[in-house]
Order: structure tokens, then sequence, then C-alpha cells
């Protein structure tokens, strides 16, 4: 039997719909219908979450089909972002002047002109990770805006609108286990899921992206980071010199994926954001 009428037959022993198992394991259920029909395969993380549900090892989901662990590997190998060694001892990210931009080289006032954005301190405990409103401009004049639609405790759920006020996307933050879990959806687009999961044993942060074929190149706790879409770029991210609240520079290279990219950006914005917030409150 192989691995596409393993998930079909636990499912459907379990009583559950494609749409209750993507539920239950953070995936798309278009990702659900994939796997089934054999048109691609589970990542890693899902197969070690369906062996758990359907109460079978890994091994017995994957007899019958040799590669598809191979091929899981190396999928995962390049959507994981090993996140930690980017980090000094201090919990700093040290600063390489010549890779770094200003506030001030961002902001002329042109047609060209780039997003700039500031973090806000964050609401309540910075563990919950809340914000009220981020603004994201472009000479002056609001370019897209995350505003936040309801929380409680750790879950919150944001509204992404464009300069005009239009809706024009969505991200709800969950958990998992004790790390915070973001879902992107945008019209027209697949569902974007990025994980974060620290790895105590190897004192590193790794964070998992699934869907619409997006992918990071770079270390998000860094200078500079690009968002790719099946292949090609969608956004560059650059972290600017600022005395006070952190400030980055948003690039979109595609004008039909720019509330994707945008929305990309800014999950990756609120998990550096945890992850500072983070690393300042636990020395305290």
């Amino acid at each position: 039997m192989n691995v596409s009428e393993q998930i079909r037959r636990g499912r459907e022993a379990l009583g559950m719909s494609q749409a209750d198992l993507a539920d239950a394991i953070w995936v798309s259920r278009n990702t659900v219908s994939n796997w089934e029909t054999g048109a691609t395969t589970p990542d890693i993380q899902s197969f070690i979450l369906m062996s758990a549900l359907f109460g079978v090892t890994i091994d017995e989901m994957v007899k019958g089909d040799a590669n598809v662990m191979a091929r899981a590997i190396a999928r995962d190998r390049n959507r994981l972002l090993v996140v930690g060694p980017e980090l000094s001892e201090s919990g700093d990210r040290e600063i390489e002047s010549e890779r770094v931009s200003t506030v001030e080289d961002a902001g002329a006032q042109d047609a060209d002109a780039p997003i700039t954005l500031t973090m806000p301190e964050p609401q309540g405990s910075v563990v919950f990770g809340n914000y009220e409103r981020i603004e994201a401009v472009r000479a002056g004049m609001p370019e897209f805006r995350l505003v936040r639609t309801f929380a409680l405790f750790s879950m919150s759920n944001y509204r992404i609108e464009n300069g005009a006020g239009e809706a024009v996307g969505t991200i709800h933050r969950g958990r998992a286990t004790f790390d915070p879990v973001y879902q992107l959806r945008v019209p027209g687009f697949e569902r974007v899921q990025v994980r974060r999961e620290w790895k105590p044993g190897e004192f590193r942060t790794v964070y998992t992206i699934e869907g619409e074929g997006v992918g990071v190149e770079g270390a998000v706790l860094g200078d500079e980071f690009s968002i790719w879409r099946q292949g090609g770029r969608i956004a560059t991210v650059t972290a600017l010199r600022s005395s006070g609240r952190p400030v980055f520079r948003i690039e979109l290279e595609d004008d039909d994926t720019r509330p994707l990219a945008f929305g990309v950006a800014m999950i990756f914005l609120l998990l550096r954001d945890f992850d500072r917030n983070w690393v300042r409150t636990s020395g305290e």
C-alpha cells in the first residue's frame, strides 16, 4: 500500500474529512488532497503528526514507497531556516556596518521610494505578541497596514489592508506547544503557514514554511533576507540602523504577489520581534 492510500485509509478510519485532517495537522485541505492523489508527498513534520494521529509508525506509513522519505528529507532541508547561529553570545545580532542601511537612506521621497516599517511595542505580555496596528509606508504615505481584529492571550487575528484601506488578506497567530504558529490567507493563493520551533538540545530555532511554494533565503534574525515563491524572488527585507524600535525596508518585487509577499514578510518580522523580546525578557 503506498503513502497516498495510507493517508486516505487512516483519515477515513477516524471519520475525518480532508478538511478535518488538514486542520488537525496545520496544513491546507488542498495539501491533503494532493497527498491522497499522489501529486505531492508530506513533509517530515506532517508524517510525524499523522503517524501519531493514526496510531501507526512512520515506517508503516511509508512501506511500499521506498523513496518518499528521501524526498521529504531533501525538501525539508530547503525549508528549515536555522536562525540560532546568527545570534552573538549576548543574544543580539552583531551589526556589520557595510551591510546595514540607515533609516535616512530609505527616506527618498519619490515614486521609487521603498516601503519602510517601524515595529511598535507589543501590547501586554511580549510572549503573546499582540500589536494593535502596524503601518508600512512609502514616501510618507500608507502602503500596507496590519490591523488587529481579535486577541485572546496568545491567539490573535489581523487584517491586512492596502493603502486605500481595502482588506487584502488575513494573518492568524496561534500556538503549537509553546511556540507561535502563523497562518496567512490571501485571496487567489494557497494558505501559507510558518511555524517556529526551538530545539533545546541543539541551541537553535527553526522556522518551517508550508504553502504556495514559499521559501526564505538568508537568516531572518540577520541584516537581510529574501522571500521566494516557486523559484522567483518576491520580496527583500532589510534591517535599517535605528536608535529606537526596529525599522525595516521592504522591497516587493512582483505586483501580482504584493499582498502575499507583504504578509509573509510581516509574519517573519512578527517572529523576529518575538525572538528579540524573548531573549531580552528571559535574561531579566
